[in-house]
């Protein structure tokens, strides 16, 4: 099965066993399944975004993109352009599913997707970072060795067997959000109930169990069961005697997760993907189709350059995945309110901001101060992001500084009063609003001008609408003049498109000045 030619030899000692554990060879029926199914949900993904017009919605409606801090340097094509690139993924996923020419399908659909995830950061969420770490381990595994159009064409390349750390890593990379959500989950806000009773309140609508959604009881059940879910159900899924009760208790989560909260393709990918904790045999003894044993060298202690070189690729992947995740603890202040080693680390469904924000450009030379419609300039999803986080904030002030620019302004100074609630606190301000945010820089390191939360959490939510809280908490807006700042063609057509992106970690309504949940 693995080419022993040109190898080195790994000597017969006790300290060789944790290198041979990982070349065993195990059924490849399960890790074939697992590539089918990653490769049906990327195509629904792909659908979703087309059908749906996603696509403009993220890439077409407005000339400005939110970037991840080092991959400024990544541009969205144009409308026509992503159309293309997500044409050549859907090719590259049918490719992937059929194991037709695997190595190049699955190159193609890891570098297409994660190119259009890093084109626009306010598409970020947890599962698409997810489907681009799975693309990338599905480089690495040769998963097309059986159950393939490829075994077929090249039956020489043919086998029923895959080393173990292929299916491995994969049950690795399928358990990272649940055992780091569940770590995550570990909080005061988490363990009152927060934010998650704010949001099954508001569906109240559903059949039989929207009433008791409203209930502060129902708040509490779905938090624990939410934590105790997270924390407990890989152990489960690794011990034979309770796999099968905790994959049904991982399908009724995904379910019940899909009915409360909009999340595409997720349940139902990773009710799918889960069965890599089963037997590596399960798809084969379902279908009933035959093991064939065929002779192969994968029990071999000689390994190739390639051999060493991906499981040494393998290997620095899950260090990074395990310490990653935790870089928020080096952060001072809450990461749910600073955002800082928020995205990339499992944090999922932790917040819920209420934000009033707006901002402000003030001309050096005149001193004229003009409020920036930025409603009017970026996307609604885009509003989101950059309401609630500060890192974002400092990103698209270069943005506004070059319309407001355009208008005739000089040596332009940019402002902004940013007031948050989170997870129902009483509000307080984010930033500094007499700091000029052009003179900030992006920086991995803490940003020590966000304003530290102070607020304690309330056992009743605050509920004094958002455009009152400046009087309310004495905060005093800038005198400023109507708003003449340019916008971008097709900005203002918020609102038309379908963009369901809900289920990430605040909802929104997307008015200046107003609240920004």
């Amino acid at each position: 099965m693995n080419d022993s030619s040109e190898s080195d030899v790994i000597p017969p000692a006790s300290s060789a066993t944790w290198w041979r554990r990982l070349w065993e060879p195990c059924d490849i029926a399960s890790v074939a399944f697992f590539r089918v199914a990653f490769a049906g949900a990327m195509l629904y993904h792909i659908y979703l975004f087309i059908y749906r017009n996603w696509l403009y919605y993220f890439y077409g409606m407005t000339d400005f993109h939110l970037k991840y801090f080092g991959f400024e340097w990544v541009e969205a094509l144009d409308g026509n352009g992503m159309v293309q690139v997500y044409v050549l993924m859907a090719f590259a996923a049918i490719g992937v599913g059929l194991g037709l020419f695997y190595r190049l399908s699955a190159l193609v659909l890891f570098l297409t997707y994660t190119y259009t995830f890093l084109a626009e950061e306010a598409m970020y969420l947890d599962r698409y970072y997810l489907m681009s770490l799975i693309a990338f381990l599905l480089v690495l595994i040769p998963a097309n060795r059986s159950f393939s159009l490829d075994a077929a064409i090249f039956p020489e390349k043919a086998s029923s067997f895959i080393p173990n750390w292929c299916r491995w890593v994969l049950m690795f990379v399928v358990a990272l959000p649940s055992v780091y959500g569940g770590i995550a989950k570990l909080n005061s806000d988490w363990l009152h109930g927060m934010p998650v009773g704010a949001w099954i309140s508001m569906k109240s609508d559903l059949p039989v169990v929207g009433p008791m959604l409203t209930e502060r009881w129902a708040a509490w059940v779905v938090s624990y069961v939410g934590l105790l879910v997270d924390l407990c159900i890989v152990p489960l899924l690794m011990w034979r005697k309770t796999r099968l009760v905790a994959y049904f208790a991982v399908a009724i989560f995904h379910v019940m997760n899909s009915l409360l909260f909009s999340m595409d393709v997720y349940p139902g990918m990773m009710i799918l993907l889960t069965t890599i904790f089963f037997a590596p045999s399960w798809p084969r003894k379902l279908f009933k189709r035959t093991l064939t044993v065929v002779s192969d060298s994968i029990e071999s202690t000689t390994r190739t350059f390639s051999q060493r070189l991906t499981i040494g690729i393998v290997g620095l992947f899950v260090i990074g995945q395990l310490i990653f995740p935790f870089r928020h603890v080096v952060y001072a202040g809450n990461p749910s309110w600073t955002e800082e080693g928020q995205q990339f680390a499992w944090r999922m469904m932790l917040r819920r901001k209420v934000v009033f924000a707006r901002f402000y450009a003030t001309d050096g030379v005149t001193g004229t101060v003009v409020e920036i419609p930025y409603d009017m300039m970026l996307t609604e999803r885009q509003i989101v992001e950059v309401a609630v986080s500060p890192e974002r904030i400092v990103e698209v002030v270069p943005f506004f500084e070059e319309r407001a620019i355009r208008t005739g302004m000089k040596q332009v100074e940019i402002r902004a009063v940013v007031i948050a609630s989170l997870n129902g606190r009483k509000p307080q301000l984010l930033i500094d609003p007499d700091l000029d945010l052009l003179t900030v820089k992006r920086t991995w390191g803490h940003q020590p001008w966000i304003k530290p939360l102070t607020e304690p959490f309330r056992s009743e939510p605050w509920d004094v609408p958002s455009d009152e809280w400046p009087e309310v908490l004495g905060i005093e807006l800038p005198e400023a003049i109507n708003p003449v700042v340019d916008q971008p063609p097709g900005a203002a057509e918020q609102g038309g498109h379908d963009h369901s992106h809900e289920g990430h970690d605040h909802e929104h309504t997307p008015s200046r000045g107003n609240a920004i949940e």
